[in-house]
């Protein structure tokens, strides 16, 4: 017998642990499906390839469904490069993708902007045969505070992945 009943995610729960909040939003675009938190604004693009969500606190989230020929480096290159013609000096972190998803890129951008540290964590993937690109970028203290959201939105990504590639 097949039963009606709904069993969250890990990530889900994870989600809904870490944030006060009734219900979160659903983000369902461009073949993706991730929760995302109920005060977070969604920020609709002039580009259909891309979305942003806005953090209450002015970080934001963004991707772009990205299937230029640029390689990974490429596009975190022209990433750093519009961030350092905007904001000057940028250092850049690799980062460990495994810990995000099994292939691509991952880099911390991080700069000054009147006196604040800011981090812009670039993580390119492929997800279900597709090329995304996605920004998360906040103050240094605002990104700390956002780490674990953004942590569950990678993992419903990487667990929905997984689930694409079984089936």
């Amino acid at each position: 017998m097949v039963s009606d009943t709904y069993f969250p995610t890990d990530a889900e729960c994870l989600l809904k642990s870490l944030l006060i909040i009734e219900m979160p939003k659903t983000f369902e675009e461009f073949g993706l499906r991730f929760l995302y938190p109920d005060n977070w604004q969604w920020v609709p693009e002039d580009d259909s390839n891309s979305a942003t969500l806005q953090l209450p606190s002015g970080g934001f989230c963004s991707l772009l469904l990205n299937n230029s020929d640029q390689t990974n480096e490429q596009v975190v290159q022209a990433i750093a490069t519009s961030l350092g013609a905007e904001y000057g000096q940028i250092e850049s972190d690799p980062l460990d993708i495994t810990q995000f998803f099994s292939n691509g890129l991952a880099v911390d951008l991080e700069f000054y902007y009147l006196d604040l540290l800011i981090i812009s964590r670039v993580v390119v993937t492929q997800i279900s045969g597709d090329r995304f690109v996605f920004q998360l970028q906040a103050e240094s203290r605002d990104f700390e505070a956002n780490q674990l959201v953004f942590d569950a939105i990678f993992k419903q990504l990487r667990d929905s992945s997984t689930a694409d590639s079984e089936s």
